[in-house]
């Protein structure tokens, strides 16, 4: 008897969620800026509060949307947002003045949950909609003075929100371009530290601070997302 409700859910279940829509969606991220805090456990508190605004960070994402009801989806999406920035670090060592290569790549890792609401005066071919969510966001930094690279001792998983809009072309019942803007403002940190105090410059040994820093990055800012969905 057991076996046979189970059976009977089973399939009502299963056959609801074979006719419901399902997209799956291929994407371009574009963030405009964000907000870079060197160091924010800094004893100095100069430095604890200097920061830098970086624009220009590219990602790629998938997205997989299901249909709940109609006009009604929930989604998930897996990101990956990457900056590298280059520079000198300026050193005085007797008359010489040193410009030595330095190297800070910034990796984001988001997973974001959404709702979403498909506007009434959507058609086929067009569909608009708004939404909204929670995300989880973890860092990936790096520092590179010369050939010596910081290590991360303590990355953690920060939680944020964020909301939506977007719209939808659908060339076939099958195949669509989306483009979408979205805000959110997520704070992103990692602690890191050198595993040397030295480095030998063309002769010059330079001494490193190996105390830990942390690094926090602020997307206090819009992303841009366009997109290839997939119907089925």
């Amino acid at each position: 008897m057991r076996l046979k409700i189970f059976l009977t859910l089973f399939l009502i279940f299963g056959t609801a969620f074979s006719q419901s829509r399902k997209t799956l969606a291929l994407n371009f991220n574009y963030v405009i800026s964000a907000f870079v805090y060197p160091n924010v456990i800094s004893s100095d508190r100069a430095l604890r509060d200097f920061s830098n605004e970086i624009n220009n960070w590219f990602g790629f994402s998938g997205d997989f949307k299901y249909e709940v009801t109609e006009g009604y989806f929930v989604g998930l999406s897996i990101e990956s947002v990457d900056k590298t920035i280059s520079d000198y670090l300026i050193r005085r060592v007797g008359n010489a003045n040193l410009r030595i290569p330095i190297e800070d790549r910034y990796t984001i890792y988001i997973a974001e949950l959404s709702a979403f609401f498909v506007a009434p005066f959507s058609s086929q071919k067009w569909q608009i909609y708004i939404g909204g969510g929670i995300g989880a966001y973890k860092g990936n930094f790096s520092k590179s003075i010369l050939n010596l690279k910081s290590k991360i001792q303590k990355s953690p998983v920060n939680l944020g929100i964020h909301v939506m809009s977007g719209v939808q072309f659908n060339f076939t019942e099958k195949i669509g371009l989306k483009g979408e803007l979205k805000f959110r403002d997520p704070i992103v940190e990692v602690e890191s530290k050198f595993t040397d105090n030295q480095i030998n410059y063309n002769g010059y040994i330079i001494q490193i601070d190996p105390s830990p820093f942390r690094t926090r990055v602020n997307f206090d800012t819009m992303t841009f997302v366009l997109g290839l969905v997939f119907s089925f």
